[in-house]
């Protein structure tokens, strides 16, 4: 069961960060800046260590102001070689609010434009996991809002340095455990490094008993010793490997996972059937992005909410490009009964989402964000949104640049394994693309390739009908229940879907399913529906992919190395795409993953072969 996040209110003692609920300080009395810089830089011996490496990691416990990122980062943009990647990862029980931090970031003129840049993408304080990309990628910045030692046992990385920043372990105990000092033992990289501003005797012993030789040295200011420490065996070489990669699937899956890949300098070589991308299910002229709350913080709640805040994070991402199609509207989320309606006011109220997330509203105020009586209240998503498909598939390709290669118009008929790892032919048995890693991205298609016949996937048909805007009959935001409707696209309609029939692969537009639709879109909004034109509508179908729960299915699939799968994303395409994509590539090149282990380990293809689709 999650926990609802409670903030830090930071208040002000003799220059430095306050915690009145601990009675510590944030940062040094002596500096905080010139404090990072000889605790966990210096302690760390960084930069020397990340000097000839691709990718360096960091974890640090008791994240606070984020002074330590921004100096790490500060650091590793002026010294780190041309290319490297730093993964930084932090977790605090008790974060700041965005605007608590804006304020303490003005002590640091030096760090202004970093802190700003993080502050845009600051997430909400929402317990779990947060993965950030920050400088243009060169920084990934994962945040575990929840106790220490719960969060570190979900985290799956090797960790090259740690920086012991919690509270002092007289004031914050809990922090400073044995279970918190086995997970350090756990994500240990051999050859790592610690360094805490603390020599207590509790925390020298913790170390050594995680496996790090540790020693006092010189503290920082008035503080007479610290401690650092070096886990035990050689760091490690890093593995020159081939970086190309093959991906079967032009939709949002495909092209997400392929600009994933790119950005840690892949060459991919994309194969789409069609003759451009997001000519399938991600053909569709809007989708709706919102998550899935639970009281009891399931699988698929975890999952969609840590998506649906990662999506929002990669619109931003790319923003830049003018061609890019979507709406922050927010979504409302009507309750279909009664009982539905206790069960949604109860989650809402529960103060697990803060309400820049998730807000209960009753049907009056339901009615005025949607422009349109409504019949129900319900949730609202204050940051939900529609975005177009294919302009997201789009965005990503020009993202990635001469990286990727498309090719259109070729449907691979198998895939083969070679010496060097993976071959794409066609029906002919021509070559299509060769590389050492394959990646499905198909959908339902995969199945017909005989090394995913095995994966639990089915076929579900799908259709949306989509209707003239007209003036003065504007729809405000997403209205969504079982259906859902948006308000007018950059193409002059208004969508409405979808139907769901496990099985049907055919896409041809049907009337039935329209009138189907017009139902949906009669118990969201009467009086709109009222006045639709049915002859006027309009459509198209297409087959979703669905694994068991409703689940994605995403890593390595079993059988063969170098086989890859992002697939059954049904209709939460947008949702799942953008952080599955994330997790897949980080997957095939061992960095640290984006959300919890255990929730990874329930997505793979591995643990899903014996569960009916």
């Amino acid at each position: 069961m999650q926990r609802p996040i409670e903030p830090a209110a930071p208040a002000f003692q003799d220059g430095a960060a306050y915690s009145e609920a601990y009675g510590d300080i944030y940062w040094s009395l002596d500096g905080g800046l010139d404090e990072t810089r000889h605790v966990f830089l210096s302690g760390n011996d960084l930069p020397a260590r990340w000097q000839a490496r691709r990718r360096f990691t960091i974890l640090e416990t008791g994240f606070g102001t984020g002074l330590n990122l921004l100096c790490a980062w500060q650091l590793f943009r002026k010294t780190a070689p041309a290319g490297a990647r730093l993964h930084y990862l932090s977790v605090d029980k008790h974060p700041l609010r965005r605007d608590d931090l804006a304020a303490l970031y003005r002590n640091w003129p030096v760090l202004a434009p970093l802190g700003a840049e993080l502050l845009e993408r600051y997430p909400p304080l929402v317990p779990g996991f947060h993965r950030l990309h920050l400088d243009g990628g060169r920084i990934a910045l994962t945040l575990l809002f929840g106790e220490a030692a719960e969060m570190l046992e979900q985290v799956e990385a090797r960790v090259d340095a740690f920086f012991l920043d919690g509270f002092a372990p007289a004031r914050n105990p809990d922090m400073w455990d044995e279970a918190l000092f086995a997970q350090i033992g756990r994500l240990a990289a051999p050859g790592a490094t610690c360094a805490t501003y603390s020599a207590a005797g509790k925390v020298s012993r913790g170390m050594a008993a995680a496996g790090f030789a540790v020693e006092k040295k010189a503290g920082f200011g008035r503080k007479r010793e610290m401690l650092t420490g070096r886990f035990g065996g050689m760091a490690l070489s890093e593995a020159q490997r081939e970086r190309r990669a093959l991906v079967v699937g032009g939709g949002i899956a495909g092209c997400l996972v392929a600009e994933r890949l790119a950005a840690r300098g892949w060459i991919v070589d994309l194969i789409e059937r069609r003759e451009g991308l997001a000519r399938e299910t991600s053909g569709n002229p809007a989708g709706v992005l919102q998550p899935v709350p639970s009281a009891d913080g399931n699988r698929l709640s975890r999952l969609t909410l840590a998506g649906f805040h990662y999506a929002l994070r990669r619109l931003q991402d790319f923003s830049a490009d003018p061609q890019l199609i979507w709406q922050q509207c927010g979504v409302l989320r009507l309750a279909r009964d009664t009982k539905q309606v206790e069960r949604q006011r109860c989650i809402a109220e529960s103060g697990l989402l803060p309400e820049d997330v998730l807000r209960w509203v009753d049907l009056e105020e339901a009615s005025r964000l949607a422009g349109w009586r409504v019949p129900a209240p319900g949730w609202w998503f204050p940051q939900g949104a529609w975005v177009h498909p294919p302009a997201l598939c789009d965005a990503a390709l020009r993202a990635a640049g001469e990286a990727v290669r498309l090719h259109t118009q070729r449907e691979v008929a198998d895939l083969v394994r070679t010496d060097k790892g993976w071959r794409a032919v066609d029906s002919a048995g021509n070559v299509l693309a060769e590389a050492p890693v394959a990646v499905l991205a198909n959908g339902h298609l995969a199945r017909r390739l005989a090394v995913a016949t095995t994966l639990p996937l089915r076929p579900v048909r799908g259709q949306i009908t989509c209707i003239p805007a007209e003036p003065g009959r504007a729809i405000k935001a997403v209205v969504s229940r079982e259906g859902y409707v948006t308000p007018a696209t950059s193409f002059g309609v208004h969508v409405v879907g979808a139907t769901y029939e496990e099985g049907a692969t055919d896409t041809l537009a049907r009337e039935e399913d329209h009138c189907a639709n017009l139902e949906r879109l009669r118990n969201l909004l009467p009086d709109f529906a009222a006045r639709v034109d049915a002859a006027r509508v309009a459509g198209r179908a297409g087959i979703r992919c669905v694994g068991p729960d409703r689940l994605p299915l995403v890593g390595a699939i079993p059988g063969d190395e170098g086989l890859y799968g992002l697939l059954g994303l049904g209709s939460r395409g947008l949702v799942y795409a953008p952080l599955c994509a994330e997790l897949l590539a980080c997957g095939i090149e061992g960095e640290a993953l984006p959300i919890e282990r255990d929730l990874a380990a329930g997505l793979a293809p591995s643990a899903r072969l014996d569960v009916a689709p």
